[in-house]
């Protein structure tokens, strides 16, 4: 039986644009960049709601984040689990306020954190009081099953979008946003939206918005950040704080600086600055460092600079600034989710366009809690005129056959004429209750609810009384929760910025040569105080050595000891500039084969300290060296010949040009 199908004719380009264009909103807009008006990616919002769902408040007990996570998962977040996010929240090393209290090792700045089976957490009260009040007006749509209620942005009662900093990557788009302190920003806010502002609140505002590491580093005051006040998008330098110390020591031995690094740029730790300052001592580009020690603990991170005796204290931290995070620029991006498209603002606007949508929100607030008055207020009336009248609503409700009947009585008595809500509210309460209704206490909640309908009346209805309701309430989160600025705003220090030009060079610490003994038979560099027969090398300058088993390394002036792991002769050892313009001409053995090529200078300072292999895997080095290679031998199978093994050009590790069998050259 033949089946007929409906085929329908496409345009691939444009339904790929168009398949393309629906992923990558799909990663925007629902899991890569921050909401601007409470400041979360749809990941942290869901934990969040499922914790506060969950009843994890400050007051009860932590519990496993793998229920809270495999909660999350089931309701909300079918993306995998949201443990990362989970963490993130509550570091306080990547927030300045955090939301989640953890309970267990939440790893470090080097180190990750256990297994969400081994760690707990609970809601801290800022996530209470900033973002999770007012549940019954949160914006709200259908989870992915449509079986729950999941929160589109929470009302958060500031811009926390700017608290505690976030970063994303999009399709196509990408967000940094850093961190500010708490007080500042409800400072800022309340400046630029005060009914009256004008160009001076403005410019206080901008200058409060200067973000807030949580680490404590120091922000330089400079063009950069200027910018990024006025745009949201700019490179912050940050610096860690220094402090100087000298390290006695016993016997003849001499007193050492020291140099204790704390309150390091964000995304840096010990263990990264400690790598940097061994591969700038490697490379040159300054000396003097004797040992580098991490004391971090759970105070924070901390890092142990001990200089050498006799160096220039100042002219060494200069450069472990310049040469390392220490002094370190984060690049910053405002780019926010505004409704349903991404806007990149600055600092200032992002708080007037939060404004704008706070004043809306809680107008929905106010009006919701009208209508939750008013039903409580019928109800209130209601009992009283039943008190009022109790032995006639008794009479009525002993007469009805039905509920439904009592009712419908109670409404349509001429005596009674309670409404239905009001006659639903009576026959749901006991007898005994009905009777010993306290009537004073309900003349009393009935004033209270006449006073705060009148309250809810004028905030709605006035702009102002909102705008006035709305700074309390940040005066009240910025009481609890605020804290003074950790970064302090510095002026450009005089040491050395971190160079951004390629191939800019310092000057070192000293600029007095190393002299270098090379025993190129054993493979071994020393360092000697004899200038007769010895190799002089500028501190900054580099030593590149081929040995015989086929590997080729760059190393420091500093250098002492074997240039390889096993004892290897070497058969070149000179300065980088001494052989970047020169040719060599190599030549090897391998699979019973002779072959050439020509290397480089260029190509043999390409390497590192770790070295590279020149010849292939197996292979024999039988010649290298800049003058061509001439052998004349006589073949088994052929006349006396010349061979000239002047080579092609190849490249390190390249299998070369065949020149002649090995079996050829037998007894040569």
């Amino acid at each position: 039986m033949n089946q007929t199908t409906n085929a329908i004719s496409v345009n691939v380009a444009t339904q790929l644009k168009e398949d393309y264009l629906s992923y990558s909103l799909a990663v925007i807009l629902g899991r890569a960049i921050p909401c601007l008006y409470d400041g979360l990616r749809p990941a942290t919002r869901r934990v969040l709601q499922t914790m506060i769902e969950q009843g994890l408040t400050p007051d009860k007990p932590f519990v496993k984040c793998a229920r809270i996570c495999g909660m999350t998962t089931a309701w909300y977040h079918t993306h995998g689990s949201p443990y990362g996010s989970l963490i993130d929240m509550a570091v306080e090393w990547k927030n300045n306020v955090p939301w989640v209290w953890g309970h267990g090792n939440l790893g470090s700045t080097v180190d990750k954190e256990a297994s969400e089976r081994y760690v707990e957490a609970k809601l801290r009260p800022a996530a209470i009081d900033i973002l999770l009040q007012n549940r019954e007006t949160w914006e709200t749509r259908d989870n992915y099953d449509a079986s729950r209620q999941e929160a589109i942005r929470f009302n958060s009662v500031l811009p926390t979008v700017l608290l505690n900093g976030v970063e994303g990557i999009g399709v196509g788009l990408a967000t940094r946003v850093a961190p500010h302190n708490l007080r500042s920003i409800v400072e800022a806010t309340k400046l630029a939206n005060k009914p009256k502002s004008s160009l001076a609140d403005l410019k206080k505002a901008k200058d409060l918005l200067i973000p807030d590491f949580p680490t404590g580093c120091d922000v330089v005051h400079d063009a950069a950040l200027d910018d990024y006040k006025q745009t949201g998008s700019g490179s912050i330098r940050c610096t860690a704080k220094v402090e100087r110390g000298i390290q006695k020591r016993d016997g003849r031995a001499k007193d050492r600086d020291t140099f204790t690094f704390t309150h390091l740029p964000p995304y840096t730790n010990p263990e990264k600055i400690g790598q940097q300052i061994k591969d700038a001592l490697e490379k040159g580009k300054f000396e003097g460092v004797a040992e580098v020690v991490d004391e971090s603990d759970l105070s924070g991170d901390r890092v142990v600079v001990i200089a050498k005796p006799g160096i220039n204290a100042a002219s060494l931290e200069q450069h472990l600034y310049a040469f390392t995070d220490l002094d370190s620029r984060f690049s910053a991006k405002t780019l926010v989710i505004d409704g349903t498209k991404p806007v990149e603002l600055s600092p200032i606007e992002l708080c007037q366009k939060w404004f704008a949508w706070r004043m809306d929100r809680l107008e929905e607030q106010f009006r919701y809690e009208q209508d939750q008055k008013m039903a409580r207020l019928e109800i209130v009336m209601g009992f009283l005129k039943a008190i009022d009248k109790l032995d006639a609503v008794i009479k009525v409700i002993r007469a009805a056959k039905t509920p439904k009947e009592a009712v419908i009585e109670l409404v349509s008595n001429r005596t009674l004429k309670f409404t239905a809500d009001q006659a639903r509210a009576i026959l749901e309460m006991k007898l005994r209750q009905l009777t010993n209704l306290d009537t004073n206490e309900l003349v009393a909640e009935n004033a209270e609810l006449d006073e705060r309908l009148a309250e809810l009346k004028v905030l709605i209805e006035s702009r102002d009384a909102r705008t006035n309701f709305c700074f309390k309430q940040m005066d009240d989160v910025a009481k609890r929760h605020g804290e003074v600025r950790r970064s302090r705003l510095i002026d450009a220090p005089t040491s050395p910025a971190k160079p951004h030009v390629v191939g800019e060079k310092r000057t070192a610490v000293s600029q007095k040569p190393r002299l270098l003994k090379v025993d190129l038979k054993l493979g071994i560099i020393e360092q000697t105080k004899t200038v007769k027969g010895s190799l002089p090398l500028e501190r900054s300058e580099k030593l590149v050595v081929v040995g015989e088993n086929g590997m080729f390394k760059k190393l420091p002036s500093s250098h002492k000891g074997g240039v390889f792991a096993e004892p290897t002769k070497l058969v070149l050892a000179k300065r980088e500039a001494d052989i970047a313009e020169r040719k060599f001409l190599v030549v090897f053995s391998l699979n019973d084969a002779l072959k050439s090529f020509v290397l480089s200078g260029a190509d043999l300072c390409k390497t590192t300290s770790s070295g590279k292999r020149f010849i292939p895997e197996g292979a024999e080095l039988i010649h290298f060296g800049e003058s061509a290679y001439t052998v004349k031998f006589s073949s088994t199978r052929k006349k006396s010949v010349v061979l000239d093994l002047s080579g092609k050009p190849g490249k390190p590790g390249g299998a070369g040009t065949k020149v002649a069998a090995m079996a050829d050259l037998a007894g040569h």
